[in-house]
C-alpha cells in the first residue's frame, strides 16, 4: 500500500467532487502546493476551475460507479484520495435536498462513499479523506458543554445529518477491518468564493455580497452563535491531514471562528461606509453545539487565516472588483 509523502509534490491526490465548493478549493490548493491532481465527478454548470486548465488531469463520472473510481485511481496512480461528494439538487443546499430526496442522498453520500472506500482499498491508496460535518450532532440545547469535541454524541435531526453519521461508521468500518488510513474532518458551516447553493451559508454571503457604500440588505435569520469558516482555510487544513505522515484519527473537526448574525452584520456596517443590514431575528430551523477543534489544530498545527473580519474584507473587497 503506497502512503502519502510529506513532500507535497511526491503526492497524487484524486480529488472526488473536485468541482464543486469546497472540492474546487482543495483542487486549488494541492496544485499551489505542487501535488500532482487528478478531479473526478459530474460536469457542473459553473467552471470554478476555468483558470486551472491544463493543470490537473480528469474523469467524469459518479461516485455511485464503483468501477469508474477504481479506473480513475489506476489513471492517475493516486497515492491519496479526497472526496466532497455530497448530494444537492439544484441550489436547494445539502440540508434541503436530503430531505427532498432521501433515496439520493442515501445513494450519494454513504453507498457513494462506500464505493470510493471498497475502490480504495482494492487499488491500494495509502489515505482518504472525506468532508464530514457537524450536522452529524443534534440540537445545541442537548449538550452541556460550551463546546462539543470529537467524542460527543451523535444525534442528527435530519437526512443530511443522518448520511454524515453512517459515512463516519463506514470511516471507522474500512480502517477496523482494512486497515485504511482513512479519516472524516467534520467542517461547519463554509463560506467564500464559488457558494452556488441555498441555505445558511448563502444567507450569510447575501449579507456580504450586499454590502455597497449607502446600500441596503434585509435579512431574516437566527442570532444564535455558529461556527464558521473560510473555505480556502478548508482547503488548507485538508491539505495539512493529506501531507501528515500519519496515522491520521478517524475523525477531525475544524473551525474557523463563531459569530453570531448581528456581530457579521455589524461588522459588514463598520467596513462599509453608509451600509445598513436590517436583520429580522427569527428561530433557527435547526441548531448545533459549538465544535472543538483543538485535536486538529494540536495536532497539525494548524491555525486559520481568516477571522470574522478578514473573511468579510476578503468577500467584500472581491465582490466590490
Amino acid at each position: 500500500m503506497t502512503s502519502p509523502s510529506e513532500n507535497p509534490a511526491q503526492l497524487r491526490v484524486l480529488v472526488i467532487g473536485g468541482r464543486g465548493f469546497v472540492g474546487s478549493h482543495v483542487v486549488r490548493e494541492l496544485v499551489a502546493r505542487g501535488a500532482k491532481v487528478h478531479v473526478f465527478g459530474p460536469a457542473m454548470a459553473t467552471d470554478l476551475l476555468a483558470d486551472l486548465a491544463g493543470c490537473f488531469g480528469e474523469t467524469t463520472g459518479s461516485v455511485e460507479d464503483r468501477a469508474a473510481i477504481s479506473g480513475a485511481i489506476r489513471e492517475s496512480g493516486a497515492t491519496a484520495i479526497v472526496t466532497t461528494a455530497a448530494y444537492g439538487e439544484g441550489q436547494k443546499g445539502l440540508m434541503r435536498a436530503g430531505e427532498v430526496d432521501a433515496d439520493r442522498a442515501m445513494a450519494i453520500n454513504v453507498d457513494g462513499l462506500r464505493h470510493v472506500l471498497e475502490a480504495a482499498q482494492a487499488e491500494g491508496v495509502g489515505r482518504v479523506i472525506t468532508t464530514g460535518s457537524s450536522v452529524v450532532f443534534g440540537p445545541a440545547e442537548d449538550y452541556a458543554d460550551e463546546r462539543v469535541d470529537e467524542d460527543g454524541a451523535r444525534r442528527p435531526r435530519t437526512i443530511y445529518g443522518l448520511t454524515k453519521l453512517l459515512s463516519e461508521n463506514l470511516v471507522q468500518y474500512f480502517r477496523d477491518r482494512h486497515g485504511l488510513d482513512a479519516s472524516s474532518i467534520r467542517l461547519p458551516i463554509v463560506l467564500g468564493p464559488g457558494l452556488w447553493y441555498q441555505g445558511a451559508a448563502s444567507a450569510i454571503s447575501g449579507v456580504i455580497a450586499a454590502a455597497a457604500p449607502n446600500g441596503r440588505h434585509g435579512v431574516s435569520f437566527h442570532d444564535e452563535i455558529i461556527d464558521l469558516m473560510h473555505v480556502a482555510d478548508v482547503a488548507c487544513a485538508i491539505a495539512a491531514a493529506l501531507e501528515a505522515p500519519g496515522p491520521l484519527e478517524p475523525i477531525y473537526q475544524i473551525n474557523g471562528f463563531s459569530a453570531r448574525m448581528s456581530e457579521i452584520a455589524a461588522a459588514a456596517e463598520e467596513l462599509v461606509p453608509g451600509y445598513v443590514v436590517e436583520h429580522e431575528i427569527v428561530p433557527p430551523a435547526n441548531s448545533f453545539p459549538l465544535m472543538d477543534d483543538s485535536r486538529f489544530r494540536r495536532q497539525f498545527g494548524f491555525a486559520p487565516e481568516y477571522d470574522l473580519r478578514g473573511l468579510l474584507l476578503s468577500r467584500i473587497e472581491g465582490e466590490q472588483k
